[in-house]
């Protein structure tokens, strides 16, 4: 596979090993051991579905996800004006949340000033990236950056693998006392939310690789989407042994010590992960690459959301074309998501609080999303072929009926 055919299922790969998979992965394995192990496997399988919805929709149509959404039955644009309200109010959260644990890593690593300092010095600097950046460099970084960040935590695991006797509880279904918030936060933000999905199609768009779309012969779009489904399962892979390993390094390595990442010194406790295993000169290594991890995190979801944001307004107006670039409306939006999330970063400096809260919250509406990619690729997919097997729509109404359940014990605990 050439690497000019890998894009929205890294960057899907990117937005995932974020929060998810360094904050809340550890955190379940130094709580619990190895009781959510499952949940991890789980999560990656059920959820499947609603991000390879998104490559296939685009090739066969041609056009982005929210072009669908503004086609769902029901009153006008429904689907589209409730997820514009999600939308905003997700983008102060994770923006919030995602820069807040990466300015954590250079309170660790640096130090001299607060975390909301960092926070906002780390904004201006994502903020003038962004000004400049393109998909192909964003692409790159990502390869790079998640080959490293993957290659080290896998040398940590094998270096401190669990032992043969926790076996059975890797895949014993359980929920410990205490963890209910822990599994909504992972259930909506692992691998990452439903709604990023929406990101794939866009970003597939301006790739360009599907623009085309349904003008292409059956077997040109059946071409692509192999290539599309193929990127995404390498992202998606990837994502899913990240996250199990991070489990069992919490398990094994934080719970016996009484550590727990938590608190704006949460860094530093993720970096016993590493400095445990393979000795203290790993601190530095670890904090740097964490850090560029989560950085190339916050690039993809500050572009995300905003590029969402002008593609939802021209859905709503009748427009094709998805995003059509970073223009006026883009840098509005992003600028006030910004602002809002730098606010919440000063109202509650405790990035691990406000990634679960955005995670339990991100929960809420993830059967939506999911439901809504489901009848996209089965009702406006007229290609047989094109359409998903009967499997992956059983697994889809396993995934969404999961979600509605965890939802439902979340908002009446």
């Amino acid at each position: 596979m050439k690497l000019k055919h890998l894009g929205p299922g890294i960057l899907l790969a990117a937005t995932s090993v974020g929060a998810s998979h360094i904050l809340m992965a550890p955190e379940a394995g130094a709580r619990f051991e190895y009781r959510l192990v499952w949940l991890v496997i789980l999560v990656h399988v059920l959820k499947y579905p609603a991000f390879e919805f998104a490559p296939r929709y685009v090739a066969a149509r041609g056009e982005s996800l929210l072009e669908a959404y503004a086609r769902a039955p029901g009153p006008r644009h429904w689907a589209l004006w409730l997820g514009l309200v999600d939308m905003v109010v997700q983008a102060v959260g994770v923006l919030a949340a995602l820069i807040g644990l990466t300015a954590s890593f250079l309170v660790a690593s640096v130090g001299r000033l607060s975390l909301g300092a960092w926070g906002l010095l780390l904004a201006i600097g994502l903020l003038a990236a962004l000004r400049w950046g393109r998909y192909n460099s964003l692409r790159a970084v990502n390869l790079v950056l998640m080959g490293i960040l993957g290659l080290g935590t896998l040398v940590a695991f094998a270096a401190a693998p669990p032992p043969l006797a926790t076996a059975p509880q890797l895949l014993t279904p359980s929920i410990p006392s205490g963890s209910l918030i822990l599994i909504a936060a992972i259930l909506g933000y692992m691998p990452t939310s439903v709604a990023v999905s929406i990101w794939q199609s866009l970003w597939a768009l301006e790739q360009g690789r599907f623009r085309a779309g349904a003008k292409l012969s059956l077997e040109e779009r059946k071409k692509r989407l192999s290539q599309g489904l193929l990127d995404l399962r390498l992202g998606y892979l990837l994502s899913a042994l990240l996250a199990v390993a991070f489990v069992c390094l919490g398990a094994t390595l934080l719970h016996p010590r009484g550590l727990v990442p938590e608190g704006p010194e949460v860094a530093l406790t993720l970096s016993s992960l590493y400095t445990l295993v393979l000795g203290p000169w790993m601190k530095p290594v670890f904090l740097a690459i964490a850090f560029c991890a989560l950085l190339t995190t916050c690039y993809t979801s500050m572009d995300g959301f905003p590029r969402t944001f002008v593609a939802t307004l021209r859905a709503l107006s009748g427009k094709p074309g998805g995003s059509q670039g970073t223009g006026r409306t883009y840098w509005i939006f992003l600028l006030a998501a910004t602002a809002g999330g730098m606010a919440l970063l000063a109202l509650v400096p405790d990035p691990p609080t406000v990634v679960k809260g955005v995670g339990a919250f991100g929960l809420l509406l993830s059967p939506f999303y999911f439901g809504l990619n489901l009848w996209a690729v089965t009702r406006l997919v007229e290609d047989p072929e094109l359409r998903p097997s009967r499997f992956l729509i059983f697994l889809s109404f396993c995934g969404i009926a999961t979600l509605v359940i965890a939802g439902g014990m979340l908002v009446f605990q």
